[in-house]
């Protein structure tokens, strides 16, 4: 038996739903829901009038400082670091596919497509009577937290983050994740979904993987509460050990954050997806 270990963490766009064997790609940023709903009446117009401003841009925001500094009747500061609003301009840039900066769909779209072939070399070196795991992490690998990180103006503000993470509309998966997930699938695999998410979060967790598509895992593994004391590289490699010690080997292991993949046991390929939103040790 074959074995694949992934994670929660994906996103896709309005009428994305699609059957077996017909996942799609991604090249534009996905639809959000309405989430009005959960805005308190008093931001409602302060919503409002935010969006209809001028959109700032980072080049706009460069060239102020840059036509500012050449006056010499200003005393210029010192500043090492990269302002935190120019900062947001350029994750929501490349977030959204405008401007100069990229586009993250696409940039995540690609690097599936690379681990797909790998996952597919990784294998014919395998025989079939082999135990094979992949392991992917679950937010914004499998499952996309976009629309809520919007929605906190690209902060992470952990009381609205954990509430709209067990709703139905945190039910995004990311194509290129269902894509490599059906491929595993097809060739006998069984997939695990290894995240930091806390145990109380196993029904909503496991609703929104369904409603997203992922059909027939073998385990979906959460932190307990003595998990929750463990740095997030530490808990994940401990539980890669258990299913090395359990038979399995470990063909590949995809995250969004370093602490997905760091630690031993390592798997035989290890994909990083890109996260420009947030770090986690």
């Amino acid at each position: 038996m074959w074995v694949m270990v992934a994670g929660v963490a994906g996103a896709q766009q309005a009428g994305g739903g699609a059957g077996p064997g017909s996942v799609p790609g991604i090249d534009g940023p996905l639809v959000c829901p309405v989430t009005a709903a959960k805005e308190p009446a008093a931001n409602a117009a302060e919503t409002a009038r935010a969006a209809a401003l001028p959109r700032p841009t980072v080049e706009s925001a460069r060239k102020t400082a840059e036509m500012e500094a050449a006056d010499p009747t200003v005393l210029v500061a010192a500043e090492p670091m990269e302002n935190f609003g120019v900062a947001r301009y350029r994750v929501r840039d490349y977030g959204e596919c405008m401007g100069n900066e990229g586009c993250y769909w696409k940039d995540m779209d690609a690097q599936f497509k690379r681990a797909e072939a790998a996952l597919t070399a990784d294998l014919a070196k395998h025989g079939k009577g082999e135990k094979l795991a992949l392991v992917l992490d679950i937010d914004e690998t499998t499952l996309s937290s976009y629309c809520e990180l919007k929605r906190e103006d690209y902060g992470y503000v952990s009381e609205m983050f954990n509430a709209w993470v067990v709703t139905p509309e945190a039910a995004m998966g990311i194509p290129g994740t269902l894509r490599l997930f059906k491929q595993a699938k097809a060739a006998g695999l069984a997939v695990f979904f290894l995240s930091g998410r806390p145990e109380e979060q196993r029904a909503a967790t496991e609703r929104n993987l369904r409603a997203a598509g992922y059909e027939g895992w073998a385990g979906v593994l959460l932190r307990d509460a003595e998990e929750k004391k463990m740095a997030t590289g530490l808990y994940k490699a401990s539980e890669r050990r258990k299913l090395v010690a359990a038979g399995y080997i470990l063909a590949m292991s995809v995250g969004d954050q370093w602490s997905d993949l760091t630690g031993e046991p390592k798997a035989e390929v290890s994909v990083k997806v890109p996260n420009p939103f947030g770090y986690l040790p």
